[in-house]
């Protein structure tokens, strides 16, 4: 069965997901971690994202525990997290950089 066609309990996200969810997007302020690290401060969250993707985890043979653990765990943005899906799905060579006012990636 594909992903799309799976309910949330199915793919995992059920009631211990939510507890998980909520906890990293308190540790995190709500803010979206990959834009931190860029320096674009303040960005606010929408999700809170595998920094292993699942499928990954799945291939490595992580168990659920490990996957779903805070710290393989992150609160993102919507754009960034479009820019990470399709990177992860090879829509995307490479995520875009960030060019700064003077045409140089910042």
């Amino acid at each position: 069965m594909a992903w799309g066609t799976k309910s949330r309990h199915e793919r995992g996200y059920d009631s211990a997901w939510v507890k998980v969810r909520n906890e990293v997007m308190r540790r995190d302020c709500g803010l979206c971690q990959p834009c931190q690290r860029a320096g674009r401060l303040g960005t606010n969250a929408h999700a809170v994202d595998h920094i292993v993707s699942k499928a990954k985890a799945s291939r490595l043979g992580w168990l659920r525990a490990k996957t779903d653990h805070p710290s393989n765990l992150e609160a993102i943005c919507e754009s960034c997290h479009s820019v990470k899906t399709e990177v992860e799905q090879g829509k995307r060579k490479r995520p875009r950089k960030t060019v700064g006012e003077d045409g140089w990636p910042v």
